[in-house]
């Protein structure tokens, strides 16, 4: 069966580009959108007078308005790069600053709260102590990428099966605390005295790139 999806994805990932290849074998209409930072926005002249059976969102940076979800007609579906206990922004930062040595992924539907949606699926994975950022984030986008074919393989084969994926993880509950930009941002610009343990987890969560936490520059930081 064929589909009418939009596909809404990030600028510079080879997983949107394979999952942009992947998703024409199942659609008769497909409209791929991709974001490069965050507070984009979704021109509307790409997405008006259509009907979506799917909106598909994978390290997107749009967020969706109920005029949009509202008109899809089967499902929307975000695929977050985190377990339900890390919801929004910075998750593996956090998740590697509280020293957690398992991580994850979740499918979700998308309604009007960040992640907050039924959850449809998580797909669990270990960080090895070796692991840094940089590791971490290629092991999560890699996971990320699998549980997405696998959850859309499932729901296209029959739209029936989206009910049968609720019911079966619908024990499962995203937790309260949501980490947003300013959180991230304090991680980073943080001054405050840290042990030897905490600097090294501090350095393993936020190193990357040309980013590094600020306490760099500060002396006599460690208690």
């Amino acid at each position: 069966m064929k589909y009418s999806i939009l596909f809404l994805g990030r600028k510079s990932c080879i997983y949107t580009s394979k999952l942009e290849r992947y998703l024409k074998n199942f659609s008769h209409k497909l409209i791929s959108i991709k974001s490069k930072k965050i507070g984009e926005k979704i021109n509307p002249k790409r997405i008006k007078k259509n009907n979506f059976d799917y909106v598909i969102c994978f390290r997107s940076f749009f967020l969706l308005k109920n005029k949009l979800l509202n008109k899809t007609k089967i499902a929307s579906i975000n695929f977050h790069p985190g377990p339900p206990n890390y919801r929004g922004i910075g998750c593996i930062n956090f998740a590697l600053f509280n020293g957690e040595k398992k991580f994850g992924t979740t499918a979700h539907l998308i309604d009007d709260k960040i992640d907050h949606g039924s959850i449809l699926d998580i797909r669990y994975f270990k960080f090895n102590k070796s692991d840094n950022l940089k590791k971490c984030l290629e092991k999560t986008h890699k996971n990320m990428f699998l549980q997405t074919k696998k959850v859309l393989n499932y729901l296209f084969k029959n739209a029936k099966n989206l009910k049968k994926l609720a019911n079966k993880n619908k024990d499962k509950k995203w937790s309260k605390k949501l980490y947003k930009k300013k959180d991230l941002d304090n991680l980073y610009k943080t001054k405050k005295r840290m042990n030897r343990k905490q600097l090294e987890r501090l350095k393993r969560a936020t190193i990357y790139k040309n980013f590094k936490p600020n306490i760099l520059q500060y002396k006599n930081r460690i208690n």
